[in-house]
């Protein structure tokens, strides 16, 4: 029986995709950096900041970059923020049905808290874990296994939402029922035939609580 549900936050529950994507493009074009494209935005997606900036912009400190790039977003944070439609919704209703709940995301802590606050739904999370509560991200299954141990829960009665290669990564090694969002820009349709395979794909937040509950199938993530 499945006991607690585990969401990723940014392009899960919080559509921060134009402000991710305006905050690389601010800072390549601050560097004299040349130009990002959009492929490379996503691959930045379910990683931690420095992490991309070692990779895409090599022999720059990355220290420099992250002022560059996390002032730029600061700035523009709530304005440039949104919860996907029905995600206040599926929150409510799970908590109603008694499932604990938790954000395990690669975002900093000062960030993720300044969302769900503006949002006033940090009282529907029994635990958030950010990259700021360990040195161990996504892919890696550190992140839910702390969040996990948060709420006194086991792998095999959990669920992860997630929308990134890393978090079907995280999920599946982690030992955890890994649901994939259909509305991922980091992950289109064109882009999942070489990806990995989570459990499901769902096309909706809303229709998230009765799968959990019924059983009920999502559709298929299928290789082809």
């Amino acid at each position: 029986m499945i006991t607690t549900v585990l969401f990723d936050l940014d392009g899960t529950l919080l559509d921060t995709n134009e402000l991710i994507a305006d905050s690389w493009r601010y800072t390549y074009r601050t560097l004299n950096a040349g130009h990002i494209t959009d492929d490379e935005i996503r691959s930045t997606m379910g990683e931690t900041i420095p992490d991309s900036m070692r990779r895409l912009l090599p022999g720059i400190d990355v220290d420099h970059i992250s002022t560059i790039y996390r002032d730029y977003q600061r700035a523009k944070f709530l304005d440039g923020i949104s919860l996907f439609d029905g995600a206040e919704d599926v929150l409510r209703t799970l908590k109603a049905d008694g499932y604990k709940i938790g954000v395990v995301t690669s975002r900093m802590a000062y960030t993720t808290g300044l969302a769900l606050k503006h949002f006033s739904i940090e009282h529907m999370f029994d635990t958030v874990v950010t990259a700021t509560d360990t040195d161990k991200h996504k892919p890696d299954p550190t992140p839910l296994h702390m969040a996990l141990d948060a709420v006194g829960s086991k792998p095999e009665e959990s669920v992860f939402i997630g929308d990134t290669i890393a978090d079907i990564k995280a999920g599946r090694s982690a030992g955890i029922f890994t649901m994939f969002v259909d509305w991922s820009f980091a992950l289109p349709p064109e882009k999942r035939a070489t990806a990995p395979v989570p459990d499901l794909i769902v096309t909706s937040l809303r229709d998230i609580p009765s799968f959990i509950a019924s059983g009920i199938p999502a559709i298929p993530y299928e290789i082809t």
